[in-house]
C-alpha cells in the first residue's frame, strides 16, 4: 500500500493527529492502542525478570509511555516509570495516561542541573530503557535534566526503545543541536518520518517499527503524498512491458560518452549496466586513443570512435538515441564541458554524472542555467563532494538535511536529483521525494556510481518517467549489492542487476494463458 511508505515530517504527522480529533476520532483510545504496541515490543526483546525503566516527558510521548508502563505491570514485568516533571495536564490524553498509572515512580525536576544517584543507579541497572521523552513533539535542542537523561541513558549497557524518535532528534529538520538518544530500535505509529530514514537520524533509530492504531483514513485525506520510503511499490508499475512482438530498437538506445586512454574503465562500466537493465542497443562513444582498449573489453556493448566535437554531435544527432550518459571518467576539462553542453541542446534526456558535475565548479552558475533551458529534463547524481562543487555558491549545502538539499537543488536546476549517500535521496523538480533505505554500506567501492548512471540511462531509454526510473535505479543497485554481499566490486554489479530485475519484473509481469 503506499500509505505504507508515505513519509511525513513530525508537523505533518501533528496535522494528522488534529485533522482525526476533529473527525471525532477517540484521541486516548489512540493512545491506549500506542502504549501497547510499544509494550509488545518490549515483550518480545525481555523476560518478566528483566529490569524496565520508562522515562517520560510531560506530552503525549510520556502519555504512551505511561501506558506501556502499565500493559507491561500487568503482564509481571518490572517496570520503574521515570517522569520528567508533573505539570501534565489532567485533562488531556497524558494526564489521564499518568492518572491511570499506580505503580514506581520517580521523578526528576526538569530545571535540575544534573540526575540524582538514585535515578543514575536505576539507569545503569536497568536491562532495557523505553525513551518516551519527547518523540517529535521537540524542535529544539533538549536541556537541563533531560539532557541529563538522555545522556545516562546512551552510557547505559541497557539497549534503549526509542517511541516514536529518539529524542533530541528533529522531526521536521531531521537532525539534532543536543544530546540525542541512541535507540537500538524505535517504534511508531501509522507513518514513518523521513528522520527514521536520514542521517544521522537512522543512526540514532536503530530498525524503526511503523504500528497501526487506527487512525481515520480521513485524517491523511490532506496530507502530503510526496515524499516516500523508497520500495518497489513506488516504481515497479512503470517497469517496461515487453510485448512479444518488442524488438530491440523499440527498447530504447543509450550513447555514452568515454574518456581518454586512461580512464577507460568508468564509461564502460555505464554502458554495461545500462545494457543489463534490459536497453535494447548501448553504444559506447570512445575517442580514437581509447578505442582498441574498449574494444577488447566489450561485446554487446556497440563502439564508435569520435576524433572531435562535431564527431560527438553528429553521435547526439541519430534520432534512435534514447538517452546519453555523460561524465564518468570524461575528465575534469572544457573538452567535457562542451560535450555536455552539446547533450544538453540534443533531443535526448541526459544522465550526468562524475567530471560532467565537475568540470563546471569554476562556474557552477553557467551550469545551472544550462540545465533550465535544456531540452529534455537533465538527471544529476552528484555524490557529497560534487553537490558542494556545484551548490556550494548558493545557500542550498546549508538546509538542514539530504532531503531538504536534494529538492532544493532539483527546483534551481529544474533537473531530476539522484543525491548519492549512505540515505541516496531521489528527489523531482516538482517536490516529489524518495529516501533510499537499502544500499549496505559494502556498496561505497569504486565504480559503483558509474553502474548507476547506466542503470538509470537505461530504464529512461526504454521509456520509465524520470522520478521512477531514478527511483527503481537506486533500489536495483542497493538490492544488488545486498545480494552480492562483502565485500564486491563494481564489475559484479551489472549481472546482479540483471538477477534482481528479472525476480521483480517476474512477480510484475501478468501471466499470459496459453490457448
Amino acid at each position: 500500500m503506499a500509505g505504507s511508505r508515505l513519509l511525513l515530517t513530525a508537523a505533518e504527522m501533528q496535522a494528522v493527529d488534529a485533522r482525526a480529533a476533529s473527525l471525532g476520532a477517540d484521541t486516548f483510545k489512540l493512545m491506549l492502542r500506542a502504549g501497547e504496541a510499544v509494550a509488545r515490543h518490549v515483550r518480545r526483546r525481555v523476560s518478566r525478570q528483566a529490569s524496565i525503566v520508562i522515562i517520560a516527558g510531560p506530552g503525549n510521548n510520556g502519555g504512551d509511555g505511561a501506558i506501556a508502563a502499565a500493559s507491561l505491570q500487568a503482564s509481571a514485568h518490572s517496570v520503574v516509570l521515570v517522569r520528567l516533571g508533573t505539570d501534565a495536564r489532567a485533562d488531556s490524553d497524558a494526564g489521564r495516561a499518568f492518572a491511570a498509572w499506580s505503580g514506581d515512580t520517580r521523578t526528576v525536576e526538569p530545571g535540575a542541573d544534573k540526575l540524582d544517584g538514585e535515578i543514575e543507579t536505576l539507569l545503569e541497572q536497568a536491562d532495557l530503557i523505553v525513551d518516551a521523552l519527547f518523540g517529535a513533539g521537540l524542535s529544539r535542542p533538549v536541556e537541563g535534566s533531560a539532557a541529563a537523561l538522555v545522556k545516562q541513558a546512551n552510557e547505559c549497557a541497557a539497549r534503549v526503545l526509542a517511541v516514536d524518535l529518539p529524542s533530541g532528534l528533529n522531526g521536521d529538520s531531521h537532525q539534532g543541536d543536543g544530546p540525542i538518544i541512541e535507540a537500538r530500535l524505535t517504534v511508531a505509529f501509522e507513518r514513518a518520518k523521513p528522520s527514521h530514514y536520514l542521517y544521522p537520524g537512522r543512526a540514532h533509530c536503530g530498525r524503526t517499527f511503523i504500528e497501526p492504531i487506527g487512525m481515520p483514513v480521513a485524517a491523511f485525506r490532506d496530507a502530503p503524498d510526496d515524499c516516500h520510503r523508497l520500495e518497489e511499490g513506488l516504481w515497479r508499475a512503470a517497469l517496461p512491458a515487453l510485448s512479444p512482438t518488442t524488438h530491440k530498437f523499440q527498447r530504447g538506445h543509450v550513447l555514452v560518452r568515454g574518456g581518454a586512454l586512461s580512464q577507460t574503465g568508468a564509461a564502460r562500466l555505464s554502458a554495461t549496466s545500462a545494457l543489463s537493465s534490459g536497453a535494447g542497443l548501448v553504444t559506447l562513444a570512445s575517442p580514437r586513443e581509447a578505442a582498441p582498449v574498449n574494444a577488447a573489453h566489450l561485446t554487446a556493448v556497440m563502439l564508435k570512435v569520435f576524433d572531435s566535437i562535431d564527431d560527438w554531435q553528429h553521435m547526439l544527432a541519430d534520432v534512435r538515441v534514447s538517452a546519453v550518459v555523460i561524465g564518468p571518467g570524461n575528465g575534469v576539462d572544457d573538452v567535457t564541458r562542451a560535450a555536455l553542453g552539446a547533450a544538453l541542446m540534443s533531443d535526448h534526456v541526459c544522465i550526468i554524472d562524475a567530471d560532467a558535475l565537475s568540470c563546471h565548479q569554476d562556474d557552477p552558475e553557467r551550469f545551472i542555467d544550462s540545465l533550465r533551458s535544456a531540452r529534455q529534463l537533465p538527471v544529476l547524481t552528484p555524490h557529497d563532494g560534487e553537490f558542494e562543487r556545484l551548490f556550494g555558491h548558493t545557500d542550498i549545502p546549508a538546509l538542514p538535511s539530504r532531503l531538504h538539499r536534494a529538492r532544493a537543488a532539483a527546483r534551481l536546476t529544474r533537473s531530476l536529483l539522484v543525491s548519492k549517500g549512505a540515505d541516496t535521496v531521489v528527489a523531482a523538480p516538482d517536490g516529489r521525494a524518495a529516501i533510499g533505505v537499502n544500499a549496505p554500506p559494502w556498496l561505497a567501492t569504486a565504480g559503483a556510481g558509474d553502474v548507476l548512471a547506466g542503470l538509470i540511462a537505461g530504464l529512461l531509454a526504454q521509456g520509465m518517467p524520470a522520478f521512477e526510473a531514478a527511483s527503481a535505479a537506486v533500489w536495483l543497485h542497493g538490492e544488488a549489492a545486498r545480494e552480492l554481499g562483502w565485500p564486491l566490486t563494481s564489475e559484479c554489479l551489472p549481472d546482479a542487476i540483471m538477477r534482481v530485475l528479472t525476480r521483480v519484473a517476474s512477480v510484475a509481469a501478468p501471466v499470459v494463458q496459453k490457448p
